[in-house]
């Protein structure tokens, strides 16, 4: 496997990581996450303008001929920077949910959401759900008009800014069968659709969603009915690999934050980071950080593999780098002392984004679980 980007991904990480470098520091993303309630609209339309928004997505699906390689470009470099809009929730998530989906309606979408004509993120994960892509219980029944929805839906990513919502509903069966979960689209002030938007531990925002009798129209339905299952395990395969990106990069920052602290913090007159305790420790970070950049190529090319062996890297990963995570995370606050845990050190602010990242889409226990069912299916 070739680990070198090409001359159009080093462009693309260039381009991301100058445009990061100048409008996101500290100061700034501050701001925005505690005045400008963690979104810009001037940021939005620069992600649409330089095409980040298409850069992962093959030009059949509107884009510009990318992969998830540059979709990881993009998330890296967002996570140096911890970016709070809702790219990924917009750009990864829901639109490889849509394009496993496919049929004209979802491909349309995908589309409109590229070009910044619309922001639709993926309304799926439920409280009980715990990880289990197929775990579905709101409901979606037939009526003269069209459908209704009734449910509750827990984690919404980017839900504060969307205009529309794809929703995961059970047609026909049981709470956890594989068969009867459909995405339908419903705009966002759909009547009786409610909306309690959070701010997250990091500053970044969701929401949580409950659908009381909205009605919506026959062609809401997005590709087949009941058929959903196989689109919103890929997208949260490629979401999972995209935040493990991201995670590498808020590693990345703390690494070298850290290091640039203990060359500038001094005892005994002289830099701490001269004692060979500390040394040891930050050499541990860095091996956790590249164990963490080996298992996000390997997921990265293994997305396009046969289902369990794709599911199989993308948990591997997901443990991986979710206890590098906790490891790097608690390590570069310890080393901080206690200012690490200040409002005003951004040290803080990087852990915070890396213990979310860890609890999102099934824990590290969740993914060993899966890890040996694939272990046993094989023997």
């Amino acid at each position: 496997m070739n680990f070198e980007l090409d001359e159009m991904q080093t462009l693309l990480k260039n381009s991301v990581a100058h445009w990061t470098a100048k409008n996101y520091g500290f100061e700034a993303r501050s701001k925005l996450v505690h005045e400008g309630g963690g979104f810009s609209e001037a940021h939005w339309s620069a992600f649409v303008e330089f095409g980040w928004l298409g850069a992962s997505l093959a030009e059949e699906n509107g884009g510009y001929g990318g992969g998830p390689i540059e979709a990881a470009i993009i998330m890296e470099e967002f996570g140096k920077a911890l970016v709070a809009e809702p790219f990924f929730a917009v750009g990864v998530l829901a639109a490889q949910t849509l394009i496993g989906m496919g049929g004209e309606a979802a491909i349309a979408l995908v589309h409109a959401m590229q070009a910044g004509e619309t922001r639709a993120v993926l309304a799926h994960t439920e409280a009980a759900a715990r990880g289990d892509v197929g775990c579905v219980s709101s409901i979606a029944r037939r009526t003269g008009a069209g459908w209704s929805i009734n449910g509750t839906k827990a984690m919404v990513w980017g839900g504060p800014f969307a205009d529309q919502f794809i929703v995961s509903a059970r047609s026909f069966g049981a709470t956890r069968d594989r068969q009867g979960i459909s995405l339908f689209l419903v705009p966002a002030d759909a009547p009786g659709l409610s909306r309690r938007n959070a701010r997250l531990s990091d500053g970044s925002r969701a929401a949580a969603l409950s659908f009381t009798d909205v009605s919506i129209p026959q062609d809401a339905l997005l590709g087949t009915e009941g058929g959903a299952l196989d689109a919103l395990a890929r997208g949260q395969a490629h979401g999972i690999v995209a935040l493990c990106a991201e995670a590498v990069g808020v590693m990345d920052r703390v690494l070298w934050m850290t290091r640039d602290y203990l060359l500038m913090r001094k005892q005994f007159k002289q830099p701490i980071g001269n004692f060979q305790a500390l040394q040891h420790r930050m050499a541990d970070m860095l091996i956790e950080l590249e164990l963490s950049r080996s298992v996000l190529y390997r997921a990265l090319s293994r997305l396009g593999s046969p289902v369990d062996e794709r599911d199989h890297a993308v948990s591997l990963a997901k443990v991986q780098i979710g206890k590098a995570a906790k490891f790097v995370g608690g390590q570069a606050i310890q080393l901080h002392g206690a200012i690490g845990v200040t409002e005003e050190c951004a040290v803080g602010h990087y852990f915070r984004r890396l213990t979310l990242i860890d609890n999102s889409f099934g824990s590290v226990q969740n993914h060993l679980q899966r890890i040996a069912a694939h272990f046993q299916r094989a023997a």
